[in-house]
């Protein structure tokens, strides 16, 4: 595959596949002002990262993407899978059958798809879902994200605005070096916002967590408390289970053979930092095991605090019973004629149970 001398996405069997992209007059952003307004949600939005001039948005029309130069980086990320906007990318790129059934498809199965210009990622994110009233816990809910990387060329597909890639536009200050970067770079740069988003939900888990932790040990809460550590393992699940497939699709990035798509070296460091995304995961669903043994062990105490109380009581109370029963005996003796004789039986019952609670003090059984 050969690229043009500005770093174009082309081909001698695919000249005509890129449609020119027409550049929009540059949205000037100081360095000292705040990141540009992200909360509307357009379902489409292209930006030229330029190294050597001013970042600035473009029209995503019939202009030319192999004029993206050396030091330039097209981000396009379309925020709806309409059919409309996926009939607009075919028009700009010639996509493959596969593509776009994947494109229209919102399945959260992480694929990788190589094609000789081109790479074809899907990854999975997770955003904040609520359920019931506006004050709930938000629950995790997985988003599918389609990534296209071409030489100087990134394409995101995804339904609604992504809280990771938001962050990341927050991030930036005035112009950036961004357009330097070889398109497996500004993917890696991705993904790592994407991670990151896993890891605000576990440290949320791991604050709800913490507080678990108190209502362990409180009496009376067991019923809310194992409704929390049920819920809390569901997120921790889903997490893992969203998290996980992206090991067989992140390991191809950090081979060497990757580089022959022509899209650059992705960061080598985004499979280790996967790992430890997936280890903070586990480490996250190790707390809350050793949370729910915290509570088995208060359970247990509170079980042993209450046997100990019979124990004793019982201990204190068969002396009595025994003497109960032998007094209670058919048999007849001069001791029984006295009736003054019952206030001596219950004072003699008296002192065998002082007697006991006095041994089991001196023991330090109570």
């Amino acid at each position: 595959m050969a690229t043009s001398g500005g770093g174009a996405w082309s081909s001698t069997t695919a000249a005509d596949r890129l449609v020119p992209l027409s550049v929009a007059r540059p949205l000037q952003r100081p360095t000292d002002v705040s990141p540009p307004d992200t909360s509307s949600h357009t379902p489409l939005r292209a930006t030229l990262f330029d190294a050597d001039a001013t970042d600035r948005t473009v029209d995503f029309d019939r202009a030319a993407v192999d004029r993206v130069g050396k030091q330039q980086l097209l981000w396009l990320d379309i925020q709806h899978r309409a059919e409309a906007e996926i009939r607009a990318l075919s028009e700009v790129i010639e996509l493959h059958e596969d593509q776009r059934d994947l494109l229209a498809s919102t399945s959260t199965d992480v694929r990788l798809l190589r094609y000789p210009d081109r790479v074809h990622l899907r990854l999975i994110a997770v955003e904040e879902r609520r359920n019931g009233a506006s004050n709930s816990t938000p629950l995790p809910a997985p988003t599918a994200i389609d990534v296209i990387v071409a030489p100087d060329v990134v394409i995101t597909a995804h339904d609604g605005e992504v809280s990771a890639f938001r962050a990341f536009r927050e991030e930036i200050r005035g112009d950036s070096a961004l357009g330097a970067l070889h398109a497996a770079g500004f993917v890696a740069v991705l993904v790592d916002a994407v991670l990151d988003g896993y890891l605000a939900f576990v440290e949320a888990i791991e604050r709800r967590i913490d507080t678990l932790d108190e209502a362990a040990l409180r009496p009376g809460e067991s019923a809310t408390f194992l409704r929390e550590v049920v819920t809390l393992r569901r997120r921790v699940a889903l997490l893992r289970r969203a998290l996980a497939p992206h090991r067989w699709t992140f390991a191809p990035l950090a081979r060497p053979d990757f580089e022959l798509e022509g899209v650059g070296k992705p960061w080598p460091g985004i499979v280790d930092r996967l790992e430890r995304t997936v280890d903070a995961v586990e480490n996250a669903r190790e707390l809350l095991i050793g949370t729910f043994d915290v509570y088995m062990a208060s359970s247990a105490q509170r079980t042993n605090e209450v046997m100990k109380a019979l124990t004793i009581l019982s201990a204190i109370l068969l002396p009595a019973v025994v003497l109960a029963g032998v007094m209670g005996m058919n048999f007849r003796i001069g001791f029984f004629d006295n009736p003054t004789n019952f206030w001596f039986a219950i004072g003699a019952m008296g002192l065998l149970a002082v007697g006991v609670l006095g041994a089991s003090r001196w023991r330090g059984w109570i």
